[in-house]
């Protein structure tokens, strides 16, 4: 039987460099044709004729070429070889006989991208050689540039994540700031009124901090702005709770599902842990380690109140701490349907 290919002539296609960086596979049972084939097409591409059915082709080959013996023999594989090799794109060229073109069934139709009958004209299978190359070239592109695309969203997301991040934390201190501070408070008021569960805010300043500024120094200052931060955000273990600096050397809590009692309790834990960091401060006239005056506030939201209502009753029982002598808990009053929230 004569071969369906004809034995190799002079190029009928000009060579190029790019040509030999192309990887094809050659799947063909008919051993004379794919001799044939082998001869001529390796003089322009890098040829592999036998199948590595362990690889992954998608990575390792630009084109495949079948005739329908080997087609049929490894239909499967080829099939889930052409999954894997998603989303680029791998073209599959199928050798066929013409009286056998008709013949072809629709799964077969969806396995290959281009079919050539023989016997092969070679000008003509260089052409579908070519044509199919080239959009295989513009797949890969298309691929890297939709990579390169999704890296670049990826990083702008981190970078906005890391400037949202940057926008509700204070600089100092490493904790939220007073913008968090109001957004968390206005978020847990109204989920408070919503579920008609308490909330208990705290205002605490720390005690004759410009007689520490003045003795150490403002760099010590900054450190110890950074010690009671850090002392707070130890105490407060809770995720919903919320410890921030709210300005200067004033710091707040939000404590969502908190009544009174259950927020004294936390505060004299951080008293006592603020104390067992001994903070040396020969200047305050209360003791010989950095202290803190608290006002705190509590109540049910309600339709009644605002947010800046139980805010003003902290900070009126935090300057009442203060007028005391400081060092100490002030708690406010709780509200009640014909009066404000007013300190006690």
């Amino acid at each position: 039987m004569s071969p369906d290919v004809p034995p190799p002539c002079a190029d009928p296609l000009p060579d190029s460099d790019h040509q030999w960086q192309h990887r094809v596979l050659l799947g063909v049972d008919h051993q004379q044709n794919r001799q044939l084939l082998s001869a001529f097409l390796s003089r322009f591409y890098s040829l592999q004729e036998v199948p590595a059915m362990a690889l992954r082709w998608g990575q390792a080959y630009d084109l495949c070429i079948f005739d329908t013996a080997f087609l049929g023999r490894y239909s499967e594989h080829i099939a889930q070889q052409r999954k894997e090799a998603s989303p680029v794109f791998l073209p599959f060229l199928l050798l066929l006989k013409r009286q056998h073109l008709p013949l072809m069934t629709p799964s077969q139709r969806q396995q290959v991208d281009d079919v050539i009958t023989m016997p092969v004209d070679q000008t003509e299978l260089l052409l579908r050689v070519e044509s199919l190359l080239r959009a295989r070239q513009q797949a890969l592109k298309l691929s890297t540039l939709l990579t390169q695309e999704r890296l670049l969203e990826q990083q702008l997301a981190a970078d906005n994540q890391i400037l949202q991040q940057l926008a509700v934390q204070d600089s100092l201190t490493g904790i939220p700031n007073r913008r968090a501070f109001d957004d968390k408070l206005a978020y847990e008021w109204k989920l408070g009124r919503r579920e008609q569960t308490p909330l208990a805010v705290v205002l605490c300043d720390v005690d004759y901090f410009k007689p520490y500024n003045d003795t150490y120094g403002h760099i010590s200052g900054d450190q110890c702005l950074r010690a009671i931060a850090a002392v707070l955000d130890t105490v407060i273990r809770r995720p919903a709770d919320l410890a921030a600096r709210y300005g200067g050397e004033e710091f707040a809590l939000i404590l969502p599902k908190t009544d009174l009692e259950g927020a004294q309790h936390l505060l004299s834990r951080l008293r006592s842990t603020l104390r067992a960091r001994a903070i040396a401060h020969p200047k305050s006239p209360v003791g010989p380690y950095v202290s803190l005056s608290f006002g705190v506030a509590a109540t049910v939201p309600d339709h009644q109140w605002q947010p800046e209502d139980v805010l003003r009753a902290a900070d009126a029982a935090l300057y009442q701490a203060k007028a005391e002598g400081r060092d100490r808990i002030v708690v406010a009053a709780t509200p009640t349907a014909t009066s404000p929230l007013r300190p006690t």
